[in-house]
């Protein structure tokens, strides 16, 4: 009888091509406007084509976008609050905090060359990075 053959050993992950805590302001910009936005819009506006079809710096940065600051977390967004796994959220807009957990924020952290949030390390990309904690 034919001997089954071993399982591929599954390839290793991508490493990040880039740091985002040693690039330069210049070398951020770049990545921002070349790697991050064209992603980001992507995954917007196929979650939700209409509300982000014209997806642009502002979305997320706010009025940092005017102050060429691009200060993050923005206050704008909506504040998070993190109580019962994000209960409040997915009790209002289930379908929109599941995006951001499976979709964004691990692309986000991807992009920026680091891991997701980790919460007993307190290391890596992770809903603070865009939003404020509140009520």
């Amino acid at each position: 009888a034919p001997v089954a053959a071993a399982p591929e050993p599954a390839p290793e992950p991508a490493k990040p091509s880039v740091n985002w805590e040693t690039m330069s302001h210049d070398q951020r910009l770049e990545l921002m406007k070349t790697v991050v936005m064209p992603k980001m819009k992507e995954l917007f506006s196929a979650f939700d084509p209409k509300h982000y079809s014209d997806m642009k710096c502002t979305t997320c940065h706010g009025d940092g976008v005017k102050d060429k600051t691009f200060k993050m977390p923005n206050p704008k967004l909506p504040k998070l609050s993190f109580t019962d796994h994000f209960k409040k959220h997915m009790d209002k807009k289930p379908e929109m905090t599941k995006f951001m957990m499976e979709k964004v924020v691990p692309e986000m952290a991807t992009l920026l060359g680091t891991q997701p949030f980790n919460p007993e390390t307190k290391q890596g990309f992770g809903c603070m990075g865009c939003h404020n904690v509140g009520p």
